[in-house]
């Protein structure tokens, strides 16, 4: 926690066994961030099963209340744009990697803080000689152009395969 908070802009990757509290170091690091004034829009993008355990940890432990993405409120977006509306957010994974449209309005917006949960998940591969760079890899791009501070959060960092940590990190 003390590397994350003296890094400005903070661009990191915490790997720590599952259970080892990764869900609660990001929750203190968005109570400091919005203490010092340095965080108003805020993102979490994580696999579906994870998203309301997100929203109850974030809100029971910390009082912060986030919306999660559902198709209603998307389609029912004022502006057109939900991501704009939406200063804390939680995001499925699989939603924002598969749906062109909704990473297009997606990318017009600006995040004070990015939180990949799984975020090994968005690793491209290596084989043959070649780099695959699948949908959920290209989201991880994205995300990290909207954002000011990006915290990628795994437990398994490595799947054995060197070119593929590489092309993750």
């Amino acid at each position: 926690y003390g590397e994350m908070l003296a890094r400005q802009p903070l661009r990191f990757l915490l790997a720590d066994d599952p259970g080892s509290g990764k869900t609660i170091m990001a929750g203190l690091f968005i109570k400091e961030l919005i203490a010092r004034g340095d965080l108003q829009r805020c993102l979490v993008v994580c696999p579906g099963n994870l998203s309301e355990q997100w929203q109850d940890e974030l809100y029971q432990k910390f009082q912060l209340p986030f919306e999660i993405m559902t198709n209603d409120n998307y389609e029912a977006a004022r502006t057109g744009n939900w991501f704009g509306e939406t200063p804390l957010a939680i995001c499925r994974l699989d939603k924002l990697s598969r749906n062109e449209d909704v990473q297009a309005k997606l990318s017009t917006t600006d995040w004070d803080l990015v939180v990949c949960d799984e975020a090994h998940k968005m690793s491209a591969h290596y084989f043959g000689g070649e780099v695959s760079y699948t949908k959920r890899y290209r989201l991880g791009q994205l995300l990290s152009s909207v954002t000011r501070h990006f915290l990628l959060l795994t437990a398994t960092p490595h799947n054995g395969k060197e070119e593929d940590f590489q092309l993750f990190m």
